[in-house]
């Protein structure tokens, strides 16, 4: 059910941000009198909209953020520690403990660039200045993309270790 939800609310912010990208990619010029006009005339449904949707974000990340760091302490960390006790290290293994720490702190910190962005774009009042709000708007997706890139870095690397233990345990 909370997938389902969070997908939902990426879906609703992927189609909110499609309305702004018809004619060009983060260009002030490419925001034409009726997309600026759409933008003041509907500014306080979109700020609301954007702060759902920053509230959801939120609880995403904690959401992951404890999952991912639940797998790293609770399984993927004392399972090399038991191997490397018992003389089985396995390379691949300590390979995949790294990149998975490496893409959990690289998560965190494009989390936070994505927030800072998206509170950027929460300053900006969208009335007076709606080409400001629209870059504005441009960055904060372009980060949310980079995050988003980090979380299927995180299943594949998830992914990865299932592989590993499973190849591991059938050797021994």
């Amino acid at each position: 059910m909370k997938k389902k939800r969070i997908c939902l609310y990426y879906s609703i912010l992927m189609l909110f941000c499609q309305c702004f990208t018809g004619v060009g990619v983060g260009s002030v010029l490419a925001l034409e009198g009726g997309q600026k006009a759409s933008i003041v005339d509907h500014c306080d449904e979109i700020k609301d909209s954007l702060k759902n949707v920053q509230k959801k974000d939120r609880q995403t990340r904690v959401y992951l953020g404890r999952i991912y760091e639940t797998v790293l302490s609770k399984f993927i960390t004392p399972l090399n520690l038991r191997l490397v006790e018992n003389n089985l290290s396995n390379q691949d293994l300590l390979t995949n403990q790294s990149a998975f720490a490496e893409r959990r702190a690289s998560f965190v910190n494009d989390y936070i660039s994505y927030q800072q962005a998206l509170e950027e774009v929460l300053l900006v009042d969208c009335k007076a200045e709606p080409e400001k709000f629209f870059d504005s708007l441009e960055v904060a997706r372009g980060k949310r993309k980079t995050v988003n890139r980090d979380v299927t870095k995180m299943r594949a690397l998830m992914t990865e270790q299932i592989k590993i233990v499973t190849k591991l345990k059938e050797s021994l």
